[in-house]
């Protein structure tokens, strides 16, 4: 086995770089998207269904009276995942590039579909985003 160069090893440590910040940004890119427009539907429905959204650095929280727990959606570049807190629950979601979303890998049950369904049984009401 050939023994690279310290200049052919930087090189390869520089593609590798570039290829991770790439990866980091096009994340960064899809999460903060998909976050946006989320918080955008369910602003529109939130006065309809009594629970309040706040989308603040880089986090989405949609809370609920009564004293129920908030659902919070947060990126986490390092795993490049959304992490849904629910709860006690926790759900990670990844990228599907087929279905052009975050999604639970398990399931294939998108964000949105998470989102609606997690609110819905919240507030007792069928919530559509």
């Amino acid at each position: 086995m050939q023994k690279l160069s310290t200049k052919a090893r930087f090189s390869v440590n520089l593609e590798v770089l570039a290829a991770k910040m790439k990866d980091d940004l096009q994340f960064g890119h899809r999460a903060g998207e998909t976050l946006h427009g989320l918080y955008r539907r369910l602003s529109s429905a939130s006065d309809d269904f009594g629970f309040e959204v706040a989308f603040d650095a880089g986090v989405l929280t949609i809370r609920f009276g009564g004293g129920r727990s908030p659902v919070v959606v947060s990126p986490q570049p390092v795993v490049q995942q959304l992490r849904v807190t629910a709860g006690a629950k926790q759900y990670k979601l990844g990228w599907d590039i087929v279905e052009n979303a975050f999604t639970l890998e398990a399931t294939g049950q998108t964000l949105q579909d998470l989102i609606e369904e997690t609110v819905s049984q919240l507030v007792g009401d069928d919530v559509s985003l």
